[in-house]
């Protein structure tokens, strides 16, 4: 994929370089509240390593980077989603804790939601975060998603091998609720 650039970032494809930043960024977000409603990442240095050369072999996984510097802030993917009569993605997205607060997340998601229309022909963008993740579901209402359901899932378990559950919402946008927006 050719890199997408915004006023502050610049979104490419992974290099198998990346894997410090993303193991930093990674330690932060397992260490986080929000961790338990998502599927474990691996931690180790070989793991990231592994994970970084996957992300790089293909356009799913992006590394978001600021654009004066070219240091690894955050990832984005876009998936696309099996089984749906309609071209849709799946958005996703972590970005580095110390990059939190300042649009960063907000500006790279709506550019790849842009992407995923103009690019890839996307009717329909779709994802879904913790109801408890308030950070998350505000910065996918300010990319412009709309809220469509509501799902109890478990990515995880506990210490005792029980499921952690967790309410979850569905975000959805459709290729005519974004062409209205641009």
């Amino acid at each position: 994929m050719n890199p997408i650039e915004t006023d502050r970032l610049t979104i490419r494809n992974f290099a198998k370089d990346d894997w410090e930043d993303l193991r930093e960024m990674i330690l932060q977000y397992q260490s986080s509240e929000y961790a338990a409603y998502d599927h474990q990442w691996p931690t180790s240095e070989d793991e990231l390593r592994g994970v970084a050369e996957w992300f790089a072999s293909g356009d799913s996984f992006l590394a978001v980077c600021l654009k004066p510097t070219g240091k690894f802030i955050g990832l984005v993917s876009l998936n696309a989603e099996e089984g749906r009569p309609e071209a849709a993605y799946n958005l996703g997205y972590i970005f580095n804790f110390d990059y939190h607060g300042r649009g960063y997340a907000t500006e790279a998601c709506k550019a790849i939601v842009a992407y995923a229309f103009a690019e890839l022909a996307a009717e329909m963008v779709v994802t879904g975060t913790a109801a408890a993740n308030q950070p998350s579901c505000r910065l996918l209402e300010r990319v412009g998603l709309k809220r469509v359901g509501e799902s109890t899932g478990s990515l995880r378990t506990s210490p005792d091998g029980e499921p952690v559950e967790f309410s979850g919402c569905n975000y959805a946008l459709s290729r005519e609720e974004w062409e209205k927006t641009r």
